[in-house]
This record gives C-alpha cells, sequence and structure tokens, in this order.
C-alpha cells in the first residue's frame, strides 16, 4: 500500500487537538472495558506544532518487574493505569490493552498517512469490536497490508441480525470461523467457488435466519471470510475421537460444545443467543460476551481459580460454579454461601427455622398452617441429608434457584435452600 510522502502533512493545523482526540478515544474505551480501572496522565508534555506524524501514536504498554501492566504511551505521553485500589492492572489484561493500541495505531495511519481506502471497515462498527477481533487475531491489525477482520465483520453482522426478527421471534444464529493457520482436515470439504461472502449482507435474506439457530447449529467461515456450510457444533465440539481429557474451563451447558471446538487450531466461535447477547469463544472459553450496549471481559479461567482457592474443595467449588453460569444463562438469580463452620453459622448467619432438620422427627410443628411464612419446611425433607456434589444438576438448579440463600457446608451437605440470611 503506498504511504504518503508529505513530510510534516502542513494541512494538519492542529496537531495537539489530535493527540487529544486519540487519547480521549483511548482513556473512555479503556473505561468501558475496564470498569474498575482509572487512567491518569502523569507526564504532561506540550506537543510541537509540528510534530511528525508518521510515528503515529507510537502506542507502548509499560510494565512493572512484575509483568504487571503499569502505564501506557502514546504520543510520548505516559498515562498511570490503576484499579480503583490503586493497584496494578493483572499482566493478563496486557494482551487486550496492546490490542487497543494497535487498533488505535491502524486507524490513525488510514487518516492520515495512507493515500487510499483500502480499509474502511476499521471505522465501521463500535472500537470495542476492533479491540475484541484484534485480540484474538492479532495479525489481522498488525499491518496495513493485512485483510479484513473476519471477526469485525462476524460481529457487525450479528449485531445487524439482532435487530430483526422471524416469524415474530428474535434472532439467534453464529458462526465458527475456521483458524487462519488451520490446515485442511477431515472435518472440512473445500468451499464452494460460489459461496458467499459472510459479513452484513447476509442478513438481508431472510431465510438465512431459519438455517441455523446459534445453539445446535453454526455457519463454518472458511479463513477468506465466506460461508462454507453449515454444521452441527456438537461433532466440532466432540473430544472424544481425539482422546483429549484435559480438564475445561467452566462454561454454560447449552455452551460446552462451542467452547470445545474452539480449543485447537485457533477457531474462534460467535453466537447470537435467544437473550440477544453476543457471546464469543476462543482458547477453549467464552472470553467476551455483549450485553446492554457493551462488551464485557469475562475471563472465566482467573475468576473460577479464586472460587476454587475459596471454597478448598475442587469438585464441591466446580459444581457451584458450574450452577451460577447454567442459571444465568436462563436469566434466573441465585446466591451460594459455603460456610466454614455450620455450628455458628446457625443463629447468626442462618435462622434456625430455615435449617434443614437432619431427622424426620424434627420436622414441622403440626400445628403450621399452609399461609404460615415457615410451612415451607414442610418440603425440608427433599433435600434432607442431601449432597450438592450427587445432585443431578437440574435438581441443584432448582433448589438453588428459589428466593434465598443455598448453604452448604464445605463438604457439599445441604443446610438451607431459600433460607433468608441474618445480619448482625
Amino acid at each position: 500500500m503506498p504511504l504518503s510522502t508529505r513530510a510534516h502533512l502542513s494541512h494538519l493545523r492542529d496537531a495537539q487537538g489530535v493527540v487529544e482526540l486519540f487519547v480521549g478515544i483511548f482513556r473512555r474505551d479503556m473505561l468501558s472495558l475496564y470498569p474498575q480501572c482509572r487512567v491518569r496522565e502523569v507526564e504532561k508534555e506540550a506537543i510541537p506544532d509540528h510534530f511528525e506524524p508518521a510515528y503515529g501514536p507510537d502506542f507502548q504498554v509499560v510494565e512493572a518487574d512484575d509483568g504487571r501492566v503499569d502505564a501506557v504511551r502514546i504520543f510520548g505521553r505516559r498515562h498511570e493505569l490503576r484499579t480503583n485500589a490503586g493497584e496494578l492492572l493483572p499482566a493478563c489484561d496486557g494482551r487486550m490493552i496492546r490490542a487497543m493500541g494497535s487498533v488505535l495505531g491502524l486507524r490513525y495511519q488510514h487518516l492520515f498517512l495512507t493515500t487510499n481506502a483500502s480499509r474502511l471497515e476499521l471505522f465501521r462498527g463500535g472500537s470495542e469490536d476492533h479491540y475484541i477481533a484484534a485480540f484474538v487475531e492479532p495479525s489481522v491489525y498488525a499491518s496495513a497490508t493485512a485483510p479484513p477482520s473476519r471477526v469485525a465483520s462476524t460481529i457487525h453482522t450479528l449485531r445487524t441480525a439482532a435487530l430483526s426478527t422471524y416469524e415474530n421471534h428474535r434472532v439467534s444464529t453464529g458462526a465458527l470461523l475456521l483458524g487462519l493457520d488451520e490446515p485442511i482436515g477431515r472435518s472440512e470439504r473445500p468451499t464452494d467457488s460460489d459461496a458467499l461472502p459472510y459479513d452484513v449482507g447476509l442478513t438481508s435474506l431472510k431465510s438465512i435466519h431459519r438455517l441455523c439457530d446459534g445453539k445446535r447449529t453454526l455457519f463454518l467461515v472458511d479463513r477468506d471470510g465466506r460461508l462454507a456450510e453449515i454444521i452441527d457444533v456438537a461433532r466440532w465440539g466432540d473430544l472424544r475421537e481425539s482422546g483429549e481429557t484435559l480438564g475445561e474451563i467452566p462454561c454454560a451447558r447449552d455452551y460446552v460444545p462451542h467452547a470445545r471446538a474452539t480449543r485447537e487450531a485457533g477457531r474462534v466461535c460467535l453466537v447470537l443467543s435467544p437473550n440477544q447477547e453476543i457471546k464469543l469463544f476462543y482458547g477453549g472459553a467464552q472470553a467476551f460476551s455483549f450485553a446492554h450496549g457493551r462488551w464485557r471481559i469475562l475471563d472465566p479461567a482467573t475468576k473460577f481459580e479464586v472460587w476454587n482457592q475459596a471454597v478448598r474443595d475442587a469438585k464441591l467449588a466446580r459444581v457451584l460454579f458450574q450452577t451460577a453460569l447454567d442459571l444465568a444463562e436462563c436469566r434466573k438469580g441465585s446466591l451460594f454461601v459455603v460456610v466454614d463452620d455450620p455450628s455458628q453459622a446457625i443463629g447468626r448467619l442462618i435462622a434456625p427455622h430455615d435449617v434443614l432438620a437432619e431427622s424426620p422427627e424434627a420436622g414441622p410443628p403440626p400445628e403450621l398452617t399452609p399461609g404460615d411464612p415457615l410451612a415451607k419446611r414442610a418440603l425440608h425433607y427433599l433435600a434432607r441429608g442431601r449432597n450438592v456434589r450427587n445432585l443431578a444438576p437440574a435438581v441443584l438448579e432448582a433448589l438453588a434457584g428459589l428466593d434465598g440463600a443455598f448453604v452448604t457446608d464445605r463438604t457439599g451437605r445441604i443446610l438451607a435452600f431459600g433460607a433468608i440470611l441474618r445480619n448482625d
């Protein structure tokens, strides 16, 4: 791609304004992706009137000795990044921050340095869409000659599909993107020569919404961004043939095959759920979600590790975490409590009448009437003596989904369900 040979771009009269614009965009998007973060400029330097735009933002991530993110440099200015508690950002966030820098740098280059507009897609959709795409496929945003991002195009397509209905129902759909370097194997047949590009233009075909539901079936997108075929996601997410037995990162049960399908070859799966949430699966886990107007970085592996260390029982932690994900997917709430010492919790945290009786003789008083607030004790026998580890997932979800807290001890023994917690 030819670059401009102008040395100083004399027509760019307000260099300071350009800098403030790009810094402002970074600050805004940083706070959107990391609401718990704050950005503070610590080295205020005026930009020269004739600064050389060819250098661009020159985005750099400054790391501490332990690898955590300390600050970023944009146009030579240092901006400190801290959590609201004043701590450095974890090292795992460095990749996303670098992705933001690569998108901003590429946009700057195409605004001020190039003589043609071959990548107008950089300015389509939201900035965060491109940050997510650059995180997943960095090579696409590393060079001015790279092809358009299939991930960003798919996000744009799903956003547009979310605005449509089919037979008075919200559209749900999805696509599995083959890895850029994935070799042709047994699961892929050659793409037909008349295959359509998988982009926003497909949403004008109403019948396209009926072909794929996003849960059982997905569209397969090849390396060139073309719609190759319709696939059964369960077959692509089946690990039995490969003999893989590695532990999986927790994921909502309905989307386990989607996460499994991305565990190899750099594949990416994007789904528009019936709840109109865009889910992005990468590296064997649901990495991002778009809901209520903004993207969220999920990082389920780190969150589960924190929970696992708190519970100190891997199986119990996994069961409760999985149940929470499944309830959240159904838009249901729950409150899980794991107590160290039940004898200390009963009477202080848990009301005695909410605790499951250990024997039938200790059941509810016979004089209770159905309208009595304590009458639900008559159902306590359904969970008496049960352990979370041995319960069927659907039964556990039913008990945990009741109003109130679901309480266990560290062995998984159910102490109470639907309990109102006390606070002294």
